[in-house]
């Protein structure tokens, strides 16, 4: 917390979620390699197997934002439920891969972690912004001022 507490606007929330990113970035990286692998060696051709895994870690990747973005109800519900579908299409796909390359239950398990600390990594992160937003009190003045500040501007702009 000491180093938090140098940085200017720095938050508990804000570090986890430059955190996060950072292990996304090596997670969607390891498991990029093992999916294009995958679907190379099944019958996709070299430019669409590159493809495979942007799509299936893209869900992930937007269902997140989706969910993190969404007001409660069926939609982040819905949300919720693709980033785990990804999520779990991702970890079939490395662990296939895993088992096609010859590798036995270790090689399995250790291919399952990457999607997995990917999900863990951005629900954490989601997680703990809530819990900043909640705690950080909004003036109760600030929606009529933004009101007329909006409704000034766009009758300057008229």
């Amino acid at each position: 917390m000491r180093i938090l507490s140098r940085l200017p606007n720095a938050t508990p929330a804000r570090a986890t979620a430059v955190g996060a990113v950072a292990v996304t970035a090596l997670a969607s990286w390891m498991s990029f390699t093992a999916l294009s692998d995958l679907a190379a060696h099944n019958g996709i051709t070299d430019h669409q197997s590159a493809a495979f895994p942007l799509i299936v870690d893209g869900l992930t990747i937007v269902s997140t934002i989706a969910a993190a973005t969404l007001s409660k109800g069926w939609p982040r519900a819905y949300a919720w439920v693709l980033l785990v579908l990804g999520t779990a299409v991702s970890v079939a796909g490395n662990s296939a891969h895993a088992v096609t390359n010859g590798g036995g239950s270790i090689a399995v398990a250790i291919s399952v972690i990457p999607p997995l600390v990917q999900l863990a990594s951005i629900h954490l992160a989601i997680t703990l912004a809530h819990e900043e937003s909640r705690r950080t009190p909004m003036p109760s003045a600030a929606p009529e001022l933004l009101h007329e500040e909006v409704h000034g501007e766009l009758l300057a702009a008229a």
